[in-house]
């Protein structure tokens, strides 16, 4: 099973860097033999403040805009959406980052034996290299225990001279203190000549401090440390700002520098070996629960990156996909695990720049909840807990902007925000007005609960269920067919065509009940449902979240196409090859499209094959959803092969995902991991709380043989088993609470032995488990 990614030789390029983190602090080594350089971002060092939202619309303006959808005057009603429903300012700030830490060696001659790489099973970046007689080793890691990045470099008793400083291009100012202590000190400020944005001034402050152990001699320049004939350098260094994550905005009561001190006089007194240690046997108990591995040659030997071109090539390296899937799971755990208080944005924890793509914000209307997929069956739970209190601060925020903006109760965020609780409709009204977001986060914090069957946590998260319904209830109205639609409405950053009332044909994305809308709100209202089962609380509110799906728009097969209609009309695609797939969220991330329903099942294969006939998945993003979605169509040779396209078309050397151009974008990454998971392992079949699970459901020919330890499924199940020529041999099983096992049994099962006794009905295998008992099975 790979674990690592390595390279022979230095490009001095972000993409070709290795990203380490513990969840709040993130680090990009690029390896450098001359300069060693080191990105670093802090997760809560975002440019911008707390802004109060002011918006234009009203009720009366509301409802004009709803009765002229309803007369198909759709140019107009979106105009006077443009003009009513955009907030003041209409766009968030930015993640940034943070700054760089350099470590300068004196010698500039050549080197020779260069290898650069990182472990993944102990998240430590290794660069090797020789210059003349001295052989270097250096190490990097961000250690949880301590929460500080650590650097440590030696060579072969042979001395070595370097400079070691860290700067920030803009906003912040380095000093030295003493011969072996630097700090940086910073404060964001941002242009008053950007309205957009808001009001211009100053922000969020922040700071680093840098202490060295060296055995050589250090000296204190302006704003650096000169290392003189030393055989090893240890730089420790802390970052923090002064950020309040519990009521989301900058605090400036907070100390960050107090809290600089602290971490660096933790960090004095310990060795380098031991902190090292701590930090394996900290990140191995995150990572290690889980493997995955397939019957396949090794080929750890290569490069990765010339594994990957080999890959793309011929896809002969089908050890590469567990590579991929274990960096995936890498991924989510140094960007939302360990020490993260903040959900994973668009770019995990790494960004490299003050004014990054899309601002590597929080996109709301796939981006960010797709980062979470994995989450669960790939055994990373803990890292969903940043998402949790996000989202709930999101609720408490977003009830004034559900008030002001749409006039019902509850709450509601659209398709941007950051983290300053900003819940309006950002960008343009044509692709940030999307309600149904807040709804859409609601189903990753109720994976959790399935996942877990924590019933605590359930109660924790009911009033935010509960208020995502009241929402949905109220903004709810009856359309020109007497059901009870959403409008405005819009399937995300998709258009249509339609002929307005002069017969002429027009383009839009605002309509009334996109069908995403209530493939949505039917997960939430069924969930919530049972929740209210679970807690034996508000039969009355249960009861009306029953009669409201009784009158939602069922889904409809297109007479044109024979896909599943993505608006509440047969309308024709702008773009059929449309980077999102949102009718089909039913299928996945949702269940209600299955095999029960064989007529919308079908509906929804003919949609996918249409998005592809017209070159759908052009992002990373994109193509991992498509993934996911042909696991739950049992289509394993479909999905393999979209994770090869992920691999050769949206994948850089480092493997971080690409959107184009070449912006890094880490949800197709994770919803890659994801959809690999999928792949081997569903649990949405059953009801609530009695789920079914399927083993091998989407096992593509070239994964004949292989074995995963510690994936999850719903119902509080952790699965070992092993296949070989596509088959099930045996597997194992063990649950959180006494619970019944229940696992389908396909036609080319055939149980031999198990250590329990059970029941088959209905081609479904029944066993009662006690909390903690091992299920063994073999076929």
């Amino acid at each position: 099973m790979s674990t690592k990614l390595w390279y022979n030789r230095f490009e001095n390029d972000w993409m070709w860097a290795l990203p380490m983190g513990n969840g709040r602090i993130g680090a990009m080594l690029y390896g450098n033999p001359d300069k060693e350089q080191i990105e670093i971002n802090e997760e809560s060092l975002w440019s911008g403040g707390t802004v109060k939202e002011k918006y234009h619309a009203t009720d009366e303006s509301l409802q004009q805009i709803r009765k002229l959808i309803f007369e198909d005057r759709l140019q107009e009603a979106a105009d006077l959406c443009r003009n009513t429903f955009l907030s003041d300012p209409p766009f968030v700030r930015f993640f940034e980052s943070f700054g760089e830490i350099f470590v300068d060696y004196f010698d500039k001659t050549s080197y020779t034996s260069y290898r650069k790489e990182l472990e993944l099973s102990e998240a430590i970046s290794r660069v090797y290299w020789t210059k003349g007689d001295v052989a270097y080793k250096s190490e990097a890691f961000v250690s949880e225990d301590y929460d500080a990045f650590v650097y440590h470099v030696n060579t072969n008793d042979h001395m070595f001279s370097c400079n070691v400083t860290i700067k920030r291009k803009q906003d912040a100012y380095t000093a030295a203190l003493s011969s072996n202590t630097l700090i940086m000190k910073g404060r964001l400020t941002f242009a008053e000549e950007q309205p957009k944005y808001g009001i211009g001034g100053e922000g969020m402050s922040f700071g680093s401090k840098l202490f060295i152990v060296s055995d050589g001699k250090l000296k204190a320049e302006h704003d650096s440390i000169t290392v003189l004939n030393a055989t090893y350098l240890t730089v420790f260094a802390g970052f923090a700002t002064n950020y309040n994550v519990k009521n989301f905005s900058i605090d400036e009561t907070v100390d960050y520098g107090a809290k600089l001190d602290k971490c660096i006089e933790k960090l004095k007194d310990v060795s380098y070996e031991e902190i090292r240690a701590k930090h394996i046997e900290a990140h191995r108990a995150w990572f290690a629960p889980m493997t995955f591995e397939l019957e396949a040659p090794n080929f750890d030997d290569l490069p990765t990156d010339v594994r990957l071109r080999s890959f793309q090539k011929d896809g002969s390296d089908i050890d590469f996909y567990t590579l991929y899937y274990n960096f995936g799971r890498y991924l989510l755990i140094e960007s939302s695990g360990k020490n993260a208080t903040l959900p994973a944005n668009l770019q995990g924890i790494w960004c490299h720049d003050f004014r990054p793509a899309w601002g590597s914000d929080y996109h709301t209307n796939i981006n960010v909840q797709m980062n979470y997929w994995p989450a669960e069956n790939a055994n990373c739970s803990d890292t969903f807990k940043p998402l949790a209190h996000f989202v709930k601060m999101l609720s408490e925020f977003g009830s004034h902007t559900a008030r002001e903006l749409f006039g019902t109760k509850g709450w509601v965020v659209n398709h941007t925000t950051d983290i300053f609780g900003r819940t309006g409709v950002h960008d343009s009204v044509d692709c940030g007005f999307f309600p149904m977001a807040g709804p859409w986060l609601c189903i990753n914090l109720w994976e959790h609960y399935e996942f877990t069957n924590d019933k605590g946590y359930l109660e924790e998260i009911f009033p935010i269920l509960k208020g995502a319904c009241e929402f949905v209830c109220d903004y709810l109205v009856e359309g020109p067919d007497g059901m009870l639609v959403t409008c405005p409405s819009n399937s995300p950053e998709n258009r249509f065509k339609y002929t307005d009332g002069n017969g002429t044909e027009t383009r839009s994305m605002l309509t009334y009940a996109a069908t995403i809308d209530f493939e949505i709100i039917f997960a939430l209202f069924t969930r919530t449902i049972h929740a209210c089962d679970v807690l034996n609380t508000d039969k009355i509110f249960q009861d009306k979240l029953q009669q409201v799906l009784n009158k939602l728009p069922p889904l409809r097969v297109s007479e044109r196409n024979g896909t599943l209609c993505e608006w509440i009309k047969d309308y024709e695609e702008v773009e059929p090859g449309h980077r999102h797939c949102s009718h089909l969220f039913g299928l996945y991330p949702g269940d209600q499209i299955n095999e029960f329903d064989p007529v919308i099942y079908e509906a929804a294969k003919r949609s996918l094959q249409r998005r592809m006939e017209y070159g759908g998945g052009q992002t990373g993003w994109s193509r991992a959803w498509l993934v996911n979605f042909f696991a739950r169509l049992k289509d394993g040779e479909s999905s393999v092969m979209h994770i090869r396209s992920l691999l050769a078309d949206h994948t850089t050397n480092n493997l971080f995902d690409l959107h184009p151009p070449f912006i890094f974008q880490i949800d197709g990454n994770l919803g890659g991991t994801a959809g690999m998971a999928e792949m081997l392992i569903q649990s949405h079949f059953g009801s609530f709380d009695n789920r079914i699970v399927e083993l091998l459901p989407a096992l593509p020919t070239e994964w004949h043989t292989g074995s995963v330890k510690g994936i999850k499924a719903r119902g509080g199940f952790t699965f070992d088993f092993d296949w070989k020529n596509g088959k099930l041999v045996k597997a194992s099983a063990v649950c959180c609470r006494n619970s019944t096992l229940r696992l389908k049994m396909r036609e080319d099962m055939s149980l031999t032995s198990c250590n329990k006794e059970y029941d088959i009905n209905n081609s479904v295998l029944e066993i009662k488990v006690n909390k903690d008992e091992a299920v063994c099975l073999t076929f």
